[in-house]
């Protein structure tokens, strides 16, 4: 490592050790030199940075660490501009902030980065986000149908939206135009447990049953 630029396979041998190790400490200490010295190309980079940097997030927002709201943050701050700008860690970090119950940072998060380029995993985050004023939530997600009518997870934020302001009826639309776009265990839980609040319960245990089996989509065949 002294002399990087005369021996950059050294650089690239330090790498496979450090990942051997599970060191993703040592990795980004080792990146700004991978990147100056070229010894892994721009996909190369790109992946080890979601690596190194995913991984320091997800710890840096782990409970069981002893994690804060205000530790988290700093620990977003001190990673790279370039990292910190990246959609699949802009995802990770709102994730995270609704976990460790910084919502309303995780609002303006998300909202800021939607600005920049529609994301739908980040549309469905924000549908978990708690706040005192679910109607304007629900008005700003709503705003969002025009250019995205066909987005399924739009819609499965909407219906949750929907139902926190306990629109029912609105609630299980969304969520029945979801369910038609994209069935998946989720949108059918959600569905279940709507209609079955509403005393449609047969309705809602085929919702459920359905959830079920594509959860559980390699059950070996059964003699009938």
């Amino acid at each position: 490592r002294r002399s990087p630029g005369r021996h950059p396979q050294a650089l690239a041998l330090l790498q496979r050790a450090y990942t051997g190790l599970g060191d993703g400490a040592a990795l980004a200490q080792l990146l700004p030199l991978l990147k100056k010295h070229r010894v892994l190309n721009a996909d190369e980079v790109e992946r080890l940075e979601g690596e190194v940097y995913g991984r320091a997030l997800q710890q840096a927002g782990d409970r069981a660490r002893g994690a804060t709201l205000d530790s988290f943050c700093a620990s977003w701050h001190a990673l790279p501009a370039a990292a910190r700008e990246n959609p699949a860690m802009i995802r990770r970090f709102a994730g995270l902030l609704v976990e460790l119950g910084g919502h309303a940072l995780a609002e303006k998060t998300i909202l800021r980065s939607l600005k920049q380029g529609w994301d739908p995993e980040l549309v469905r985050i924000y549908g978990y986000l708690q706040s005192d004023n679910v109607r304007r939530q629900l008005a700003q997600a709503e705003s969002w149908l025009a250019a995205h009518p066909e987005d399924p997870q739009l819609l499965l934020c909407l219906g949750r939206l929907a139902a926190r302001d306990q629109l029912w009826g609105k609630s299980r639309d969304y969520f029945e135009r979801s369910y038609r776009l994209q069935r998946s265990p989720e949108i059918c839980a959600e569905l279940g447990r709507l209609l079955s609040a509403l005393g449609e319960a047969g309705i809602a245990a085929a919702y459920f049953r359905e959830g079920l089996l594509l959860r559980e989509s390699h059950l070996p065949a059964l003699p009938r």
